[in-house]
Protein backbone atom coordinates (compact mmCIF):
# COMPACT_ATOMS: atom_id res chain seq x y z
CA UNK A 1 0.00 0.00 0.00
CA UNK A 2 1.13 3.54 -0.83
CA UNK A 3 2.60 5.79 1.83
CA UNK A 4 3.26 9.81 2.33
CA UNK A 5 6.70 10.58 1.95
CA UNK A 6 5.75 14.43 1.98
CA UNK A 7 6.91 16.76 4.46
CA UNK A 8 5.44 16.48 7.75
CA UNK A 9 2.53 19.04 7.81
CA UNK A 10 0.61 21.17 9.72
CA UNK A 11 -2.62 19.71 10.40
CA UNK A 12 -5.23 22.55 11.32
CA UNK A 13 -7.48 20.79 12.90
CA UNK A 14 -5.49 20.32 15.50
CA UNK A 15 -5.29 24.50 16.05
CA UNK A 16 -9.25 23.68 16.01
CA UNK A 17 -9.11 21.51 19.09
CA UNK A 18 -6.51 23.52 20.67
CA UNK A 19 -9.45 26.12 20.40
CA UNK A 20 -11.69 23.88 22.27
CA UNK A 21 -8.96 23.02 24.84
CA UNK A 22 -8.92 26.52 25.44
CA UNK A 23 -12.49 27.35 25.41
CA UNK A 24 -13.38 24.78 27.95
CA UNK A 25 -10.47 26.19 30.46
CA UNK A 26 -12.12 30.07 30.26
CA UNK A 27 -15.35 29.37 29.94
CA UNK A 28 -15.00 27.02 32.59
CA UNK A 29 -13.65 29.45 34.58
CA UNK A 30 -16.47 32.20 33.99
CA UNK A 31 -18.31 29.58 35.37
CA UNK A 32 -17.05 28.45 38.56
CA UNK A 33 -15.48 31.50 39.69
CA UNK A 34 -17.12 34.42 41.09
CA UNK A 35 -15.99 37.13 38.13
CA UNK A 36 -18.98 35.11 36.33
CA UNK A 37 -21.17 32.73 37.97
CA UNK A 38 -19.60 31.36 41.02
CA UNK A 39 -21.48 27.53 40.06
CA UNK A 40 -18.48 25.83 42.46
CA UNK A 41 -20.32 22.58 41.28
CA UNK A 42 -18.82 23.08 38.30
CA UNK A 43 -15.12 23.35 39.37
CA UNK A 44 -14.36 19.49 37.56
CA UNK A 45 -14.93 21.50 34.11
CA UNK A 46 -12.03 23.92 33.16
CA UNK A 47 -9.68 20.97 33.74
CA UNK A 48 -10.82 19.08 31.29
CA UNK A 49 -9.39 21.53 28.59
CA UNK A 50 -6.11 21.49 31.00
CA UNK A 51 -6.04 17.60 29.90
CA UNK A 52 -6.72 18.13 26.59
CA UNK A 53 -3.83 20.41 26.06
CA UNK A 54 -1.46 17.82 28.01
CA UNK A 55 -2.69 14.90 25.39
CA UNK A 56 -2.10 17.26 22.64
CA UNK A 57 1.46 18.26 23.55
CA UNK A 58 2.46 15.11 23.96
CA UNK A 59 1.37 13.87 20.46
CA UNK A 60 3.07 17.10 18.96
CA UNK A 61 6.21 16.84 20.53
CA UNK A 62 6.72 13.39 20.24
CA UNK A 63 5.57 13.72 16.28
CA UNK A 64 8.12 16.47 15.79
CA UNK A 65 11.24 14.91 17.73
CA UNK A 66 10.34 11.53 15.76
CA UNK A 67 10.70 12.88 12.55
CA UNK A 68 14.16 14.92 13.62
CA UNK A 69 15.94 12.53 15.91
CA UNK A 70 18.70 11.52 13.14
CA UNK A 71 19.05 15.17 12.17
CA UNK A 72 22.12 16.95 13.19
CA UNK A 73 21.66 20.26 15.82
CA UNK A 74 18.16 17.89 17.26
CA UNK A 75 18.90 19.53 20.82
CA UNK A 76 19.71 23.30 19.86
CA UNK A 77 17.02 22.81 17.15
CA UNK A 78 14.16 21.64 19.60
CA UNK A 79 15.21 23.22 22.62
CA UNK A 80 15.55 26.90 20.75
CA UNK A 81 12.28 26.74 18.89
CA UNK A 82 10.37 25.60 22.30
CA UNK A 83 12.32 28.62 24.04
CA UNK A 84 11.15 30.62 21.60
CA UNK A 85 7.11 29.86 21.71
CA UNK A 86 6.96 29.94 25.17
CA UNK A 87 9.33 32.09 27.19
CA UNK A 88 8.89 35.79 25.62
CA UNK A 89 5.02 35.80 26.58
CA UNK A 90 5.37 33.53 30.02
CA UNK A 91 8.51 35.67 31.43
CA UNK A 92 6.22 38.75 30.36
CA UNK A 93 3.84 37.61 32.43
CA UNK A 94 5.59 36.78 35.45
CA UNK A 95 7.07 40.43 35.30
CA UNK A 96 3.35 41.66 35.09
CA UNK A 97 2.12 39.63 38.03
CA UNK A 98 5.25 40.26 40.18
CA UNK A 99 6.21 43.73 39.82
CA UNK A 100 3.36 45.82 38.18
CA UNK A 101 -0.33 44.16 39.38
CA UNK A 102 0.98 42.78 42.72
CA UNK A 103 -0.25 44.98 45.91
CA UNK A 104 -2.34 47.25 43.77
CA UNK A 105 -4.79 44.91 42.18
CA UNK A 106 -6.77 43.02 45.09
CA UNK A 107 -7.11 39.79 43.08
CA UNK A 108 -3.56 39.20 41.80
CA UNK A 109 -2.54 40.30 44.90
CA UNK A 110 0.01 37.87 47.07
CA UNK A 111 3.02 37.69 49.57
CA UNK A 112 6.23 37.45 47.47
CA UNK A 113 7.99 36.16 50.43
CA UNK A 114 6.32 32.34 50.14
CA UNK A 115 5.20 33.08 46.36
CA UNK A 116 8.92 33.47 45.27
CA UNK A 117 9.85 34.46 41.53
CA UNK A 118 12.58 32.19 40.89
CA UNK A 119 9.94 28.72 41.62
CA UNK A 120 8.10 30.52 38.51
CA UNK A 121 10.87 31.12 36.48
CA UNK A 122 12.79 27.75 36.53
CA UNK A 123 9.16 26.15 35.76
CA UNK A 124 9.87 24.28 39.18
CA UNK A 125 6.37 25.69 40.98
CA UNK A 126 4.41 22.63 41.39
CA UNK A 127 7.48 20.70 42.81
CA UNK A 128 8.03 22.94 45.59
CA UNK A 129 4.81 24.47 46.19
CA UNK A 130 3.15 21.08 47.93
CA UNK A 131 -0.61 22.54 46.87
CA UNK A 132 -2.06 24.20 44.25
CA UNK A 133 -3.56 26.75 46.90
CA UNK A 134 0.24 27.77 47.60
CA UNK A 135 0.86 28.95 44.15
CA UNK A 136 -0.78 32.47 44.78
CA UNK A 137 -3.73 33.74 42.89
CA UNK A 138 -5.14 32.03 40.43
CA UNK A 139 -3.30 33.92 37.60
CA UNK A 140 -0.70 33.14 38.84
CA UNK A 141 -1.51 29.67 39.99
CA UNK A 142 -2.62 27.98 36.52
CA UNK A 143 1.18 28.17 35.61
CA UNK A 144 2.06 24.99 37.07
CA UNK A 145 0.53 23.13 34.05
CA UNK A 146 3.30 25.04 32.28
CA UNK A 147 5.88 23.91 34.36
CA UNK A 148 4.34 20.09 34.14
CA UNK A 149 4.72 20.59 30.17
CA UNK A 150 8.40 22.20 30.65
CA UNK A 151 9.53 19.36 33.05
CA UNK A 152 8.27 16.84 29.88
CA UNK A 153 10.19 18.83 27.46
CA UNK A 154 12.97 18.84 29.63
CA UNK A 155 13.51 14.91 29.70
CA UNK A 156 11.63 13.34 26.63
CA UNK A 157 13.81 14.81 23.89
CA UNK A 158 17.15 13.20 25.25
CA UNK A 159 14.62 9.73 25.50
CA UNK A 160 13.37 9.48 22.25
CA UNK A 161 16.65 10.35 20.51
CA UNK A 162 18.55 7.39 22.35
CA UNK A 163 15.77 4.66 22.66
CA UNK A 164 14.05 2.42 19.49
CA UNK A 165 10.19 3.19 19.01
CA UNK A 166 9.57 -0.12 20.81
CA UNK A 167 11.29 0.59 23.86
CA UNK A 168 9.46 4.04 24.05
CA UNK A 169 6.35 2.46 23.39
CA UNK A 170 6.55 0.46 26.89
CA UNK A 171 8.08 3.29 28.39
CA UNK A 172 5.04 5.59 27.54
CA UNK A 173 2.54 2.74 29.40
CA UNK A 174 4.68 2.70 32.43
CA UNK A 175 3.97 6.51 32.56
CA UNK A 176 0.30 5.35 32.41
CA UNK A 177 0.64 3.02 34.87
CA UNK A 178 3.14 5.33 37.07
CA UNK A 179 0.72 8.32 37.14
CA UNK A 180 -2.35 6.91 38.99
CA UNK A 181 -0.75 5.35 41.59
CA UNK A 182 1.30 8.43 42.12
CA UNK A 183 -2.25 9.88 42.73
CA UNK A 184 -2.96 7.50 45.00
CA UNK A 185 0.29 7.50 47.39
CA UNK A 186 1.04 11.55 47.08
CA UNK A 187 -1.89 12.72 49.48
CA UNK A 188 -0.50 10.47 51.82
CA UNK A 189 2.80 13.10 51.70
CA UNK A 190 0.87 15.83 51.62
CA UNK A 191 1.58 16.22 48.03
CA UNK A 192 -1.18 17.29 46.00
CA UNK A 193 -1.67 14.77 42.72
CA UNK A 194 -3.63 17.72 40.92
CA UNK A 195 0.23 19.74 39.72
CA UNK A 196 2.83 17.15 40.58
CA UNK A 197 4.28 15.94 37.03
CA UNK A 198 4.59 12.25 37.77
CA UNK A 199 0.84 12.42 38.47
CA UNK A 200 0.03 13.94 34.73
CA UNK A 201 2.79 12.80 32.58
CA UNK A 202 -0.06 9.80 31.84
CA UNK A 203 -1.67 12.20 29.36
CA UNK A 204 1.28 13.22 27.76
CA UNK A 205 2.20 9.63 27.35
CA UNK A 206 -0.55 9.08 25.72
CA UNK A 207 -0.08 11.58 23.06
CA UNK A 208 2.68 10.13 22.48
CA UNK A 209 1.89 6.77 21.74
CA UNK A 210 -0.77 7.91 19.39
CA UNK A 211 2.86 9.82 17.54
CA UNK A 212 4.82 6.72 17.76
CA UNK A 213 1.71 4.20 16.93
CA UNK A 214 1.29 6.44 13.58
CA UNK A 215 5.18 6.65 12.63
CA UNK A 216 5.18 2.83 12.73
CA UNK A 217 1.89 1.53 11.67
CA UNK A 218 0.97 4.67 8.83
CA UNK A 219 -2.60 3.77 9.27
CA UNK A 220 -5.60 4.52 7.11
CA UNK A 221 -8.20 6.82 8.30
CA UNK A 222 -10.65 4.24 8.63
CA UNK A 223 -8.30 2.38 10.93
CA UNK A 224 -7.66 5.73 13.21
CA UNK A 225 -10.98 5.75 13.43
CA UNK A 226 -11.43 1.94 14.81
CA UNK A 227 -8.77 2.59 16.93
CA UNK A 228 -10.58 5.83 18.59
CA UNK A 229 -13.56 4.16 19.08
CA UNK A 230 -11.39 1.31 20.94
CA UNK A 231 -9.94 3.75 23.18
CA UNK A 232 -13.38 4.81 24.05
CA UNK A 233 -14.89 1.88 25.14
CA UNK A 234 -11.48 0.95 26.80
CA UNK A 235 -12.00 4.50 29.19
CA UNK A 236 -15.73 4.06 29.52
CA UNK A 237 -15.31 0.66 31.03
CA UNK A 238 -12.17 1.40 33.06
CA UNK A 239 -14.23 4.57 33.92
CA UNK A 240 -17.12 2.92 34.94
CA UNK A 241 -15.51 -0.12 36.94
CA UNK A 242 -13.23 2.81 39.03
CA UNK A 243 -16.33 4.51 40.07
CA UNK A 244 -17.99 1.34 41.25
CA UNK A 245 -15.34 0.25 43.12
CA UNK A 246 -14.18 3.55 44.63
CA UNK A 247 -11.05 4.00 42.34
CA UNK A 248 -12.41 7.50 40.28
CA UNK A 249 -10.38 9.70 43.25
CA UNK A 250 -6.94 8.46 41.61
CA UNK A 251 -7.95 6.84 37.87
CA UNK A 252 -9.98 9.84 36.43
CA UNK A 253 -7.73 11.66 35.34
CA UNK A 254 -6.00 8.87 33.23
CA UNK A 255 -9.78 7.85 32.27
CA UNK A 256 -10.15 11.72 30.79
CA UNK A 257 -6.82 11.34 29.16
CA UNK A 258 -7.58 8.43 26.99
CA UNK A 259 -11.27 9.88 26.45
CA UNK A 260 -9.29 12.97 24.81
CA UNK A 261 -6.82 10.56 23.18
CA UNK A 262 -9.96 9.24 21.36
CA UNK A 263 -10.90 12.71 20.27
CA UNK A 264 -7.44 13.12 18.98
CA UNK A 265 -7.50 10.11 16.74
CA UNK A 266 -10.97 10.80 15.49
CA UNK A 267 -9.37 14.52 14.77
CA UNK A 268 -7.11 13.00 12.19
CA UNK A 269 -9.16 10.10 10.83
CA UNK A 270 -12.73 11.16 10.93
CA UNK A 271 -13.47 13.30 7.52
CA UNK A 272 -16.43 15.01 9.87
CA UNK A 273 -14.56 15.86 12.72
CA UNK A 274 -11.85 17.31 10.48
CA UNK A 275 -14.02 19.24 8.77
CA UNK A 276 -15.73 20.94 12.13
CA UNK A 277 -12.41 21.53 13.73
CA UNK A 278 -10.86 23.05 11.20
CA UNK A 279 -13.56 25.99 11.07
CA UNK A 280 -11.36 29.40 11.10
CA UNK A 281 -13.11 30.58 14.19
CA UNK A 282 -12.21 27.54 16.16
CA UNK A 283 -8.94 28.17 14.99
CA UNK A 284 -8.17 31.53 15.69
CA UNK A 285 -8.75 30.52 18.98
CA UNK A 286 -6.24 27.96 18.99
CA UNK A 287 -3.93 30.13 17.76
CA UNK A 288 -4.45 32.70 20.42
CA UNK A 289 -5.02 29.56 22.89
CA UNK A 290 -1.42 30.18 24.91
CA UNK A 291 -2.31 34.21 25.86
CA UNK A 292 -5.50 33.73 26.46
CA UNK A 293 -4.47 30.59 28.90
CA UNK A 294 -2.10 33.05 30.45
CA UNK A 295 -3.81 35.99 30.38
CA UNK A 296 -7.86 35.31 31.22
CA UNK A 297 -7.42 35.52 34.96
CA UNK A 298 -5.72 39.06 35.09
CA UNK A 299 -8.07 40.46 32.68
CA UNK A 300 -10.94 38.83 35.12
CA UNK A 301 -8.94 40.30 38.31
CA UNK A 302 -8.91 43.76 36.33
CA UNK A 303 -12.21 43.63 35.30
CA UNK A 304 -14.25 42.20 38.36
CA UNK A 305 -11.93 45.60 40.47
CA UNK A 306 -13.62 47.69 37.89
CA UNK A 307 -17.53 46.67 38.30
CA UNK A 308 -17.65 44.94 41.32
CA UNK A 309 -20.98 43.21 42.21
CA UNK A 310 -23.09 39.72 42.05
CA UNK A 311 -26.27 40.21 40.05
CA UNK A 312 -27.05 38.47 37.16
CA UNK A 313 -26.73 41.26 35.26
CA UNK A 314 -23.27 41.92 36.46
CA UNK A 315 -22.08 38.73 36.19
CA UNK A 316 -23.08 38.25 32.80
CA UNK A 317 -21.54 41.75 31.68
CA UNK A 318 -18.27 40.72 33.04
CA UNK A 319 -17.78 37.99 31.64
CA UNK A 320 -18.99 39.30 28.08
CA UNK A 321 -16.11 42.13 28.71
CA UNK A 322 -13.16 39.09 30.23
CA UNK A 323 -14.09 37.30 26.66
CA UNK A 324 -13.86 39.91 24.52
CA UNK A 325 -11.01 41.43 25.80
CA UNK A 326 -9.17 37.91 26.27
CA UNK A 327 -9.42 37.62 22.46
CA UNK A 328 -8.08 40.90 21.68
CA UNK A 329 -5.09 40.55 24.39
CA UNK A 330 -4.58 36.97 22.65
CA UNK A 331 -4.79 38.67 19.33
CA UNK A 332 -2.27 41.96 19.76
CA UNK A 333 -0.15 39.08 21.84
CA UNK A 334 -0.10 36.99 18.31
CA UNK A 335 0.31 39.58 16.05
CA UNK A 336 2.94 42.37 17.88
CA UNK A 337 5.14 39.53 20.39
CA UNK A 338 4.22 36.05 19.48
CA UNK A 339 4.11 35.95 15.58
CA UNK A 340 7.44 38.28 15.15
CA UNK A 341 9.20 36.25 17.28
CA UNK A 342 8.30 33.02 16.14
CA UNK A 343 9.54 34.05 13.00
CA UNK A 344 13.32 33.24 14.32
CA UNK A 345 12.43 29.72 14.23
CA UNK A 346 13.52 29.73 10.61
CA UNK A 347 17.20 29.89 12.40
CA UNK A 348 16.77 26.58 13.87
CA UNK A 349 15.41 24.52 11.06
CA UNK A 350 14.18 21.13 12.55
CA UNK A 351 14.05 19.16 9.35
CA UNK A 352 11.00 17.65 9.75
CA UNK A 353 9.58 14.97 7.58
CA UNK A 354 6.79 12.75 7.08
CA UNK A 355 6.17 9.33 8.19
CA UNK A 356 3.36 9.08 10.10
CA UNK A 357 0.34 10.08 8.73
CA UNK A 358 -0.27 8.11 5.97
CA UNK A 359 -1.72 8.83 2.31
CA UNK A 360 -5.45 8.12 3.60
CA UNK A 361 -4.99 10.89 6.59
CA UNK A 362 -3.38 13.47 4.33
CA UNK A 363 -6.14 13.25 1.75
CA UNK A 364 -8.63 13.16 4.55
CA UNK A 365 -6.96 16.57 5.76
CA UNK A 366 -7.45 17.96 1.88
CA UNK A 367 -11.17 17.20 1.86
CA UNK A 368 -11.41 19.24 4.66
CA UNK A 369 -9.71 22.18 3.83
CA UNK A 370 -11.35 21.91 0.44
CA UNK A 371 -14.68 22.33 2.13
CA UNK A 372 -13.07 26.28 2.47
CA UNK A 373 -11.06 26.39 5.57
CA UNK A 374 -8.50 29.11 5.56
CA UNK A 375 -4.69 27.97 5.52
CA UNK A 376 -2.51 27.91 8.78
CA UNK A 377 -1.13 30.49 10.62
Amino acid sequence: MAQAQNKLQHLPQLDGLRGVAIAIVVLGHMLVFGVGFGLTKLGPLPPLGVTLFFVLSGFLITRILLEARNKTKYYLSFYARRALRIWPLYFLVLAILFLITNHRVDALTFDETRVRWPFFVFYIQNIVYKNAALLGPPALGITWSLAVEEQFYTTWPLIVRNLPNFTLKWLLFGVIIVAPIARFLFPQFGLDPYINPLCRFDAMAMGGLVAIWMTDRQPVRERIVRTAWSVTAVAVVVGGLSYLIGWSHFLSKTVEAALWTSVLLGSMGSAFMIRVLSQSALRFIGKISYCAYLTHFIVASLVISIWPGASLGIRIFRVAVVLSMTCLVGELSWRFLEEPILRLKRYFPSGKTLSGVHAGTTAAIALANSGGTEGTA
